[in-house]
């Protein structure tokens, strides 16, 4: 008598059927560990409603909507509507005309905005003379010059000039109150930043400042530290730097 092959080819079938088993698994773990490799730590998406508020991103001095696209990608994972708004050019004013116009045609009645070197200038103007302390909720400068930067000083007041210490643009803009309304307002500055120095970057009236070290002008907007202390301002978590009066 044959040797009966059903026993063999049963084996067989479940030898096949663990092999794909592991397979599975093991495909299941590469694609996690890339998930975790490609998403920074602290980055994970948030379901706490605060965190959903819409944010404005606000380019710097001939800067553009391209130098935001790591940060808004990291911000849409958390749930966020994002826009980086494509400014008109260099006058802080304008710029501010064009961010309380992006938000009237969104209807957005509550909105974070984060604003980058001389972006976080025009940012403030919005806040403060055009209605943006009544939408704001968080305000956030990454290596802007709060106080002013020599260097522009020889440039044209509506094209860099505006940011020179002293010029009428700030004058205004530091008289009185620097951060008014109920927002909250952050200034994240970087010791390592060879373009705007720390002490430029210094908001009052009960601003959170915070110092980092590492990224340069451009790092700041790539940085997963600092995208974590602009999670944790939109998030409305406390100051993880100075709060200055």
């Amino acid at each position: 008598m044959g040797t009966d092959p059903r026993p063999v080819q049963a084996r067989r079938s479940r030898l096949r059927g663990v092999r794909g088993g592991v397979v599975a698994i093991a495909a299941l773990v590469a694609v996690l560990a890339l998930t975790l490799e490609a998403a920074p730590t602290g980055l994970t998406s948030s379901t706490d409603a605060a965190s959903k508020v819409p944010v404005i991103l606000v380019h710097g001095y001939y800067g553009s909507t391209a130098s935001f696209d790591i940060m808004a990608a990291r911000l849409e994972r958390r749930g966020h509507t994002v826009v980086a708004i494509d400014l008109p050019g260099n006058d802080n004013v304008e710029n501010a005309q064009a961010i309380r116009d992006l938000v009237v045609a969104r209807g957005w009645t509550q909105v974070a905005i984060v604003g980058h070197s001389e972006g976080g200038l025009g940012a403030r103007e919005w806040v403060k003379f055009y209605g943006g302390r009544k939408v704001a909720v968080t305000y956030v400068s990454l290596g802007t010059p709060q106080q002013g930067l020599l260097v522009t000083c020889p440039l044209p007041e509506s094209n860099g000039g505006q940011m020179c210490p002293g010029s009428p643009f700030l004058r205004k803009l530091n008289a009185g109150d620097e951060t008014p309304g109920p927002l909250s307002w952050t200034s994240v500055a970087s010791t390592t930043d060879q373009l705007v120095p720390v002490p430029a970057t210094l908001l009052t009236g009960g601003a959170c400042n915070v110092r980092v070290t590492g990224p340069d002008h451009s790092g700041l907007l790539t940085d997963p530290a600092v995208f974590r202390i602009v999670a944790y301002a939109i998030d409305g978590k406390p100051c993880p730097g100075t709060v200055v009066k």
